[in-house]
């Protein structure tokens, strides 16, 4: 502890008792495992791993640390106490078998509310009063499975909206305001977005084929696993990362049958060196 923790240590006890403690508990600990033993040969290993958490956690809360004046070692002894926090989580969570969770899981865990398929006013485009793109609504707009083939939502504000499993083929989505919408599994094979603001948007799983997202703000956007042949991403906005994303995805390629742009050049792919993907 002297060694990892070069801060001036004040004993809230004395360091007697503090060490005493955490031997007493350590070895306590440390029997219990040994009896243990001879009944479960499978739970040794957890509790030694919980009688070195043990000790280190009686050392350590019988000891109070003090900032040392600001010097040229500062900033190695902030590394080393980050260093040693860092190892200590590793080994507990290891020992417990807790695994991390992926950003991307943990991003898509939404709580969606049930599709309420009885309301036959549900399936058309509202646009919010707020005039925000931060999502902010006075209602929820579900439009999860609704077949709205050719709709029209051209200048509106839909932000935040939920379009899972919907069918918006052919659907013009021109200068719409659409932030944070999240569209999995979606169908907008044809659909326009020129000009649309569709930052922060989940296109994951969906299907965009033949697509125009002209001079579109995508920064943000999500489109794993996303159908894209044909898609026509000139002058859209988008960021160095959702690029990189994008041209990894083997379903850019072909050409936009509406304005002839071929989809894997449309989005820069072939001016950050990428070639498409077979």
């Amino acid at each position: 502890l002297a060694q990892a923790f070069p801060y001036r240590a004040i004993a809230r006890r004395s360091p007697d008792l503090a060490a005493s403690s955490g031997t007493a508990m350590a070895s306590a600990l440390v029997k219990d495992s040994r009896s243990q033993h001879q009944q479960r040969s499978g739970r040794p290993r957890i509790l030694c791993a919980a009688a070195l958490a043990a000790t280190a956690v009686a050392a350590v809360r019988g000891l109070t640390f003090v900032e040392p004046p600001q010097n040229a070692a500062s900033s190695e002894v902030a590394s080393r106490r980050n260093l040693l926090a860092g190892m200590g989580g590793f080994l507990v969570a290891n020992a417990l078998g807790v695994q991390p969770v992926p950003a991307a899981m943990e991003r898509r865990r939404v709580a969606y509310p049930p599709v309420r398929k009885a309301d036959k006013n549900r399936c058309q485009f509202l646009s919010s009063s707020m005039g925000q793109a931060n999502a902010a609504r006075d209602k929820l707009q579900d439009l999860r499975e609704c077949e709205m083939q050719g709709s029209k939502a051209a200048d509106m504000d839909v932000a935040g909206v939920l379009m899972n499993d919907g069918h918006f083929e052919g659907s013009n989505f021109e200068n719409t305001v659409m932030s944070k919408a999240i569209a999995e599994k979606t169908f907008f094979d044809g659909a326009s977005f020129k000009n649309a603001v569709a930052d922060r948007v989940t296109f994951d799983g969906a299907s965009l084929k033949n697509t125009n997202f002209n001079n579109a703000v995508l920064t943000g956007s999500s489109f794993t696993d996303a159908n894209l042949e044909g898609a026509d991403f000139t002058d859209a906005y988008i960021e160095q990362y959702g690029i990189e994303a994008l041209c990894s995805n083997p379903t850019l390629k072909g050409t936009n049958p509406t304005t002839g742009a071929d989809s894997f050049t449309s989005a820069g792919c072939d001016m950050m060196g990428m070639r498409p993907t077979k």
